[in-house]
């Protein structure tokens, strides 16, 4: 099966990473000198600001055995074998005790061809505390040859105690500008026809997300609709159907969010933004940089929406963001929530 193109394109040099400059150049010159590193690196910020790749680039460039300007040369054995050098777990499907003592044996090992071995925990403020406690002597006592690599949006639910052993970057949100830059690129590598105003459309309408700006310009790349691509957008479908009160369009959107959404957790961090979005403009402070018409939607959803409820509501996506790790079919986590939104 062909990678959808926000993985397809997914940065392999620094130069490619956009609008985190701080941090490029501090974890390529690492790279470059092997110097000043740690055992473990924990990498925070919103959602679809480059953490995971960061986190993966800088492993490659630490691991190549023939690096070009701190870049991975993607030809030599280790960077081949990245795969089987770098273990990728998502705090999302594998979060409890049983699964980060797996974890803490996979770190036991030494990875291919020489060189280091990556333990990449994405996700991870799903982790239990439990589990985090498991990891940490592993964390805290591993090898030189062992680097561990932890991805969150929420670094607050990351136990002090692991906190404090790590290197920690904090990821800004993306400009506009950063995502225009991007997507211009992956226009003319993958030969997308679309011109600049268009781009700037897709940039301005991604959320901040370079991961939702791929995806739009891999829609407008089949459609070849910029506008169509635009308003499908099942979490702000969720807060009008909250608005009109309607549970039946509730219950269409929280089953039909892979549509649009690479997870449910993604999902739900969607509509959390737009909780906290409408909430901003009920308190009349600022919302940042925002799409003219999302900042329309969300002043027309403002109006019929109290804080209460917009709160209340908030509320029951954070419960149930809690209980769909390691679940499969959720459709009883759906109905329990719509009772509960049903009742606000």
């Amino acid at each position: 099966m062909e990678k959808n193109l926000p993985e397809k394109v997914r940065p392999k040099t620094w130069a490619e990473v956009k609008g985190q400059d701080t941090v490029v150049k501090i974890l390529k010159q690492q790279a470059i000198q092997k110097k000043s590193l740690a055992n473990s690196y924990l990498f925070s910020g919103p959602s679809g600001v480059g953490k995971t790749t960061l986190a993966r680039l800088f492993f490659m460039a630490l691991n190549c055995e023939s690096p070009k300007d701190g870049n991975p040369c993607m030809e030599c054995s280790r960077c081949k074998e990245t795969q089987y050098n770098l273990i990728e777990i998502n705090g999302s499907d594998k979060r409890g005790i049983d699964d980060m003592r797996e974890v803490a044996k996979e770190s036991c090992y030494a990875g291919w061809s020489g060189g280091y071995k990556g333990i990449l925990l994405d996700e991870a403020h799903q982790i239990t505390k439990p589990a985090w406690n498991c990891l940490l002597r592993p964390i805290e006592d591993t090898n030189d040859s062992i680097i561990w690599l932890i991805c969150t949006t929420e670094p607050a639910k990351i136990p002090k105690t692991i906190k404090t052993r790590c290197q920690n970057y904090k990821l800004s949100p993306l400009r506009y500008t950063d995502i225009f830059n991007r997507l211009k690129e992956v226009a003319e590598t993958e030969k997308v026809e679309i011109n600049e105003e268009q781009l700037w459309v897709l940039a301005r309408n991604a959320n901040n997300n370079m991961r939702e700006a791929l995806h739009l310009m891999e829609k407008y790349s089949i459609t070849k609709d910029i506008n169509g691509i635009l308003f499908a957008e099942t979490n702000l479908n969720f807060l009008e159907a909250l608005k009109n009160s309607n549970i039946s369009d509730l219950w269409s959107i929280f089953n039909s969010w892979e549509t649009e959404y690479e997870s449910m957790e993604h999902f739900l961090n969607a509509i959390k933004y737009d909780i906290s979005s409408c909430l901003k403009i009920k308190l009349k402070v600022s919302v940042g940089q925002m799409q003219p018409y999302k900042k329309k939607k969300y002043e027309d959803i403002a109006q019929y929406l109290t804080e209460a409820k917009l709160i209340k509501t908030l509320e029951i996506i954070l419960e149930l963001q809690e209980k769909i790790g390691g679940v499969f079919d959720y459709s009883s986590l759906f109905l329990k929530s719509l009772i509960q939104l049903k009742e606000i």
